[in-house]
């Protein structure tokens, strides 16, 4: 009986993801999903609660987002000893989960477009994420005074996001070609430089 309640509760996530990724959030409802499932639509108020919890849920457990956990790995196995080797190695790990997350690129495209309570829910999950990795960098090395890390973090996890989001469109950024993995070693090596130049001198 559990193994089906856990089966069923699956396949309602990965009911979400696909509607998330197809039409967005303004034909995204309880109806949608139980048909998109192939369950009652009782048993996503029995496990879920509604649609609120049902997105926090699927943020959580739907693989539509990493954890700070995953995104951390073993830590023992890191040839990381700084608070800039700490951010960059965090900053790329994040970048090659986000290009294996075709759905979760999907969402968040229309996440733009289509601001309302459901996307909050998401970006709830999202945001939890960068107060755990700060945490986690904070236990790693004391944050530079005269540097605003989250500030800083924020400002280059946005733009991972945007670059990843844009080549759904366009394969070239400022003469940087996304198909080819010289770019995106190119992005991951900026990514490093600016990291180590606005931390390292204070460590």
């Amino acid at each position: 009986m559990a193994r089906d309640k856990e089966e069923t509760k699956a396949r309602i996530l990965a009911a979400v993801g696909k509607l998330l990724a197809e039409s967005g959030f303004k034909q995204l409802g309880v109806n949608a999903i139980a048909r998109e499932a192939g369950v009652d639509k009782v048993l996503i108020y029995r496990y879920f609660d509604g649609l609120p919890s049902l997105l926090q849920s699927f943020g959580k457990e739907g693989g539509y987002w990493i954890s700070a956990k995953e995104l951390i790995g073993d830590e023992s196995s890191v040839d990381a000893e700084t608070l800039a080797d700490w951010m960059t190695y965090l900053l790329l790990g994040f970048l090659h989960d986000l290009k294996e997350r075709p759905i979760t690129q999907e969402i968040l495209r229309w996440e733009l477009l289509e601001g309302n309570e459901l996307t909050r829910e998401l970006a709830n999950v999202r945001d939890q994420l960068a107060l755990d990795s700060l945490k986690f960098l904070e236990q790693k090395g004391s944050f530079p005074p005269d540097k605003d890390i989250p500030a800083i973090s924020a400002v280059l996890v946005a733009g991972v996001v945007y670059l990843t989001l844009r080549t759904k469109v366009s394969n070239s950024f400022m003469g940087i070609d996304f198909d080819s993995s010289t770019g995106w070693r190119r992005i991951e090596a900026a990514l490093e430089s600016i990291i180590q130049s606005t931390v390292e001198e204070n460590q």
